[in-house]
């Protein structure tokens, strides 16, 4: 256990690195939360508010479904686009090329349509897991937790997929399932240390919010700063937090393909690297 911890910590530290030596990589994943937020708001608050409302009409009722639907499909999409884009640009540096973000860009503007596919495929996952979720109960959570982990790690080759061979989401799911199947111990490992480390995080930004809520809470002059001082650390880490986990898992995704789909390693992982994480032991 404590081998493969150390073997997924290394993988996390070398896509890092890679992150770290090409800084422009950082601003993919982060432009596209941007947009999923501001789309998210803009189509989102106005569907809450119709859904809100005391005894709406059906009208109010569809429309807030509507809305709220377009809100999570367009956030979707957003980062997806921007996501491929990151593999695109990831590429570039791992073979050692400057990243170019306007070329990487221009290849997820090619994949347009099967980017806004395999965002309407995620969306309808996300919402059949949490129906299983809310409707079913323990078991319920339980079915959706361990389903939503699968389907994880069985996709998580698509966006390089997408952005590489550029076929259809369907087409695209088939072939990082086939591509899980044959490494799946380094998507097991890479995963798990990059959204434990991503998750420690998050759960640090979520501590310090908790006591910017109790500051706020107990009143007074003193209390409401630092309260508010707290919260914006929290919501500073949790950004961070989201940037580290989405960039570090684009750039181990588009090694652990590029090792995958055409048996050699790319940019400072090696064959070592990749081979040892598949094992248990």
């Amino acid at each position: 256990m404590m081998e493969r911890i150390r073997r997924g910590w290394a993988l996390t530290k070398k896509s890092w690195a890679v992150i770290r030596s090409n800084p422009k990589l950082v601003h993919l994943p982060i432009i596209g939360g941007l947009l999923a937020l501001l789309f998210g708001l803009i189509f989102g608050a106005p569907g809450a508010y119709l859904l809100s409302r005391q005894d709406p009409t059906t009208v109010e009722l569809v429309g807030g479904v509507v809305l709220l639907a377009i809100a999570v499909y367009l956030a979707s999409f957003f980062i997806i686009y921007f996501n491929v884009a990151l593999a695109a640009a990831a590429d570039q540096a791992l073979r050692g090329a400057e990243p170019d973000t306007r070329a990487a860009r221009a290849v997820a503007r090619g994949r347009i349509t099967q980017i806004a596919g395999w965002a309407l495929v995620s969306v309808v996952v996300s919402v059949l897991l949490a129906v299983i979720r809310d409707r079913a109960g323990a078991a319920g959570g339980l079915i959706a937790g361990i389903g939503g982990a699968i389907w994880g790690l069985v996709t998580f080759m698509v966006v390089p997929v997408l952005a590489f061979e550029g076929i259809g989401p369907i087409s695209a799911i088939k072939r990082s399932a086939h591509l899980f199947r044959q490494r799946w111990g380094q998507q097991v490992t890479g995963n798990v240390a990059i959204g434990g480390i991503a998750g420690l995080v998050l759960l640090v930004a979520f501590l310090i919010g908790v006591g910017g809520v109790a500051l706020l809470a107990a009143g007074g002059a003193a209390g409401d700063v630092f309260g508010v001082v707290l919260l914006v650390i929290a919501l500073i880490v949790g950004v961070a937090a989201a940037v580290f986990g989405g960039a570090t898992k684009g750039v181990f995704g588009v090694a652990l393909y590029r090792y995958v789909a055409e048996d050699h390693a790319i940019g400072p992982f090696t064959t070592a690297d990749l081979d040892s994480a598949a094992k248990t032991r």
